[in-house]
């Protein structure tokens, strides 16, 4: 029998190795392809799925084999490869149109959310097929996800540590003068199916040294769990912290509905962590119990909290791509919260309900994915309507309206609405949809927010006091600008004492003040950033900055013109600030080779 056992591992070890070695020279073809700019890298509708099949695929049957049934999984792989080349598909396809913008290589989102939903879907099928039930046991399902989530930890770890014994070897080799080994490494043709191969080994030798993940795993569980008290009294703090400061600062940050989101993120882990499988034999102290039940009644605030956050953005600014994921996390959160709550306040059994509830809330949080990557719920689409009607309905005036933000974040979508606006009665809408269509840079645009002159000069302070800032400054449109200043920063922090602030001096020696802006984030004597803006004749643009770290108390010198400055290369001078100079790194230094 144990022949037997050896014989079907050393069978099993040899199809992964050789699974490995094909999704490697696949990756390698697709990447040799993308560099060439040669078929199907010309094809992006075909060349992404195929780039997400190959990353992908090959580890989940891998990690399959001799786990799952060979009926159960040609079932999931055939089902697995149709859903994710789909998702895939229609996510280049909504993309900005190719004959405009081309998007060759899949989006880090469509990547992202195939790894999630590829890693969640295969331990539900793994599990049922284990349990032989369309659902699984909680505890089958306990096991086996954590299982899968530390193969995964440590396969990563075992290729990092491949490659830093690799460069160790490089290292070597470089100090003898011998650079073939070096060579060899860094070719494409050997990197992408060595590190294939390397993942694929550490997948089988995870699987058969079973106890030595499962020991992993209950560390990891162990610690986690203990540290449920900690969280929880956090928590507890900062709601009671938060009854007396109120909501506003939470606002002023600009991430609140993130932070917490991901901190109820943390507390959903910590009491899994805690409850495991709930075997009463694994039954946790009674600390952890009161812990965890403490963080189950807490988490519903938290998500609430979030939701108002998110609330309060979207009431004023309409949906976006991003708040549309934000509301998507919230939603998913919201289910988890309102089952542990009633999990917490339930007689009986400590917390007994959330191993049925965390089955439901997973189905539902797959279905939101699926539904977020396909035109059910493409957040493109709805991003570009709720805009779209702000400015119909004149919420927003043309003047202020974004066009910009449908032409980089608005996709197939974007392009259709501005088409369509570019047709519209009002002559400023029919202008700002022109110019955004017309734009064919193909760079990262950042979106900055157009503000009116009077709010911009409410949020920077300018020094010295009684100068104002140049009316031209206040009125530019920040969003043309080469070197674009943070102005939602700027207006976020006017009521706050880390303000921006602005310093207007002659830097070039030409008789006409530059302006200094330091960051509103420059909070500390040491580490503040500032930028320098000059004017060209039609605008004013970056030219310079002032990089950290500084000494303590030149912010305190510049702003009370204990400055001046002193001649350097053009086109800007440095700064001497309280005899200490200060070096104006400018974007475009002349180079000389001589």
């Amino acid at each position: 029998m144990d022949s037997q056992v050896a014989a079907a591992s050393r069978y099993v070890f040899a199809v992964r190795l050789v699974l490995g070695l094909a999704q490697g020279l696949v990756l390698y073809l697709l990447y040799s392809a993308f560099d060439q700019k040669a078929w199907p890298a010309t094809e992006p509708q075909l060349f992404a799925p195929l780039s997400v099949l190959a990353l992908f695929i090959p580890p989940l049957l891998s990690q399959a084999l001799g786990n799952v049934r060979l009926t159960t999984l040609a079932i999931w792989a055939a089902v697995a490869t149709a859903a994710v080349a789909g998702l895939v598909w229609y996510d280049q396809w909504h993309a900005w149109p190719a004959d405009r913008l081309p998007q060759i290589l899949p989006s880090p989102r469509i990547v992202f959310a195939s790894a999630v939903f590829l890693f969640v879907a295969h331990a539900l099928i793994s599990c049922g097929d284990a349990d032989r039930r369309i659902v699984a046991r909680y505890p089958t399902l306990f096991d086996l996800a954590w299982k899968l989530g530390v193969q995964a930890a440590i396969a990563v770890a075992f290729v990092a540590v491949f490659w830093i014994m690799l460069w160790l070897g490089v290292a070597l080799f470089d100090m003898i003068r011998l650079a073939g080994f070096h060579r060899f490494v860094q070719h494409s043709w050997f990197a992408i199916p060595a590190t294939a191969l390397a993942a694929a080994a550490a997948i089988h030798l995870t699987d058969t040294r079973a106890g030595m993940v499962r020991d992993v795993r209950t560390l990891a569980l162990t610690l986690l769990s203990w540290l449920l008290p900690v969280i929880a009294l956090i928590a507890l703090a900062f709601l009671v912290s938060l009854a007396v400061t109120g909501l506003a600062p939470l606002w002023q940050t600009g991430y609140a509905t993130a932070l917490l989101l991901i901190s109820a993120a943390v507390l959903v882990i910590h009491i899994n962590a805690a409850y495991q499988d709930g075997d009463p034999e694994r039954r946790p102290p009674h600390i952890l119990r009161v812990a965890g039940t403490l963080a189950a009644v807490l988490l519903i605030f938290f998500v609430w909290i979030a939701a108002y956050a998110l609330w309060l953005r979207v009431d004023q600014y309409g949906w976006s791509v991003e708040r549309i994921y934000s509301a998507a996390c919230v939603l998913v959160s919201a289910v988890f919260a309102v089952g542990y709550l009633v999990a917490a306040l339930l007689p009986g059994l400590w917390l007994k309900l959330i191993e049925r509830w965390n089955v439901y809330a997973t189905f539902v949080f797959l279905a939101v994915l699926f539904a977020l990557s396909t035109p059910i719920a493409d957040p493109m689409r709805i991003a570009v309507a709720s805009q779209v009607a702000r400015l119909n309905s004149g919420a927003v005036k043309p003047a202020e309206f974004d066009f910009d933000y449908l032409r980089y974040f608005g996709g197939r979508f974007g392009r259709d609405a501005l088409a369509a606006l570019t047709a519209s009665p009002d002559q400023a809408t029919r202008e700002g949809a022109a110019a955004a269509l017309a734009n064919q840079q193909r760079r990262f645009v950042r979106r900055v927010a157009k503000v009116s002159a009077e709010a911009l000069a409410k949020a920077i302070t300018a020094y010295p006091a009684g100068k104002p800032l140049p009316a031209s400054f206040l009125r530019q449109d920040w969003r043309l600008a080469s070197r674009p200043l943070n102005i939602e920063s700027c207006v976020a922090k006017t009521a706050t004492k880390e303000r921006c602030k602005a310093v207007l001096a002659d830097l070039d020696g030409d008789g006409k003040d530059e302006i200094i802006v330091i960051h509103p984030f420059a909070t500390a004597e040491e580490f503040w950033l500032a930028d320098v803006f000059r004017w060209n004749g039609a605008s004013w643009n970056g030219v310079g900055a002032l990089n950290a770290p500084h000494c303590r108390g030149d912010l305190k010198a510049l702003l009370d013109g204990r400055f001046k400055a002193v001649p350097h290369q053009p086109p800007l001078a440095d700064l001497e600030i309280d005899g200490r100079r200060v070096d104006v790194a400018t974007y475009s230094r002349p180079v000389s080779c001589r």
